[in-house]
């Protein structure tokens, strides 16, 4: 049976990983674009491949993203430039704190529609649209 909660967690669940995999990719992308050094490269890599878990059940599942220190170090060192082309470099604040308040969390919010429940419910029951 299809329940209102049931519903709720999907929808949160594919927001989450959605946007949870939006950041990772603009790291990667500003990783490949603004550095050349092998440890930049590595950090790439490792984010390319999403390291996003989701775990528990019931009314409060874990989310995961893993971070290293490294690229909070970066995001710091390049952040207090006075000018440069590294200065707005979209590395760990700008890119999760953005797309996390901005987006993520109004979705969340306001996002579910009546629409909306009815669709995820088409795709929980197996109806194809």
């Amino acid at each position: 049976m299809i329940t209102e909660q049931l519903i709720k967690k999907k929808f949160i669940s594919d927001t989450l990983r959605r946007d949870i995999g939006e950041i990772y990719g603009e790291q990667v992308d500003t990783l490949r674009r603004a550095f050349t050094n092998p440890r930049a490269r590595d950090m790439a890599s490792f984010l390319s491949r999403r390291p996003f878990t989701a775990a528990g059940d019931g009314l409060s599942p874990v989310y995961r993203m893993s971070v290293r220190a490294y690229l909070r170090l970066l995001d710091i060192r390049y952040s207090n430039e006075p000018s440069g082309p590294l200065r707005r470099t979209a590395l760990y604040n700008r890119v999760v704190w953005g797309k996390l308040y901005r987006e993520t969390l109004p979705t969340l919010r306001y996002g579910l529609t009546e629409d909306l429940k009815r669709e995820i419910g088409g795709k929980l029951r197996g109806e194809s649209r």
